[in-house]
């Protein structure tokens, strides 16, 4: 259970962010990628933007999360949880940011709602590579001697 709440609040927070960025960055808008200067550009638009750093910010506590996870879950089942980020995402696009979503979209977020409902039924750790016990403990190091 502590695996799914951690996915659900680290997928948020990634939503969040993403979210944020994207707010941020639509003042800055599209760019010649190919000339040097517009990447000096983006830097200082980053580090003066305050949705852009929130929005990082966001996004950096779901990837301190994710990892956290990692120490108890498998990553086959907790990467798949962690798109519940695509649904938290399409709302908060809607609402925050007013973009139109289209049934396709809807469906589609549907479908992977359907796919994370389906993995959070299985067990979140497997025997793996250290076999089923905790990795840096004194069984784990015993268990591959």
């Amino acid at each position: 259970m502590k695996t799914l709440i951690v996915a659900v609040v680290a997928s948020l927070a990634a939503a969040v962010g993403e979210v944020l960025v994207s707010q941020g960055m639509k003042g800055f808008g599209e760019r010649d990628w190919s000339r040097p200067s517009e990447w000096l550009d983006l830097v200082l638009v980053i580090l003066r933007n305050p949705y852009v750093l929130t929005g990082v910010v966001f996004l950096a506590v779901f990837f301190l999360l994710f990892l956290a996870a990692l120490t108890w879950a498998d990553v086959s089942y907790l990467s798949p949880l962690t798109a519940l980020t695509y649904v938290f995402t399409a709302v908060l696009a809607r609402m925050a940011l007013g973009e139109e979503l289209s049934w396709r979209r809807w469906l589609g977020t549907l479908i992977v709602v359907a796919g994370v409902m389906l993995i959070s039924l299985d067990a979140p750790a497997t025997k793996g590579l250290y076999g089923g016990v905790e990795p840096g403990s004194q069984h784990a190091a015993r268990s591959r001697t």
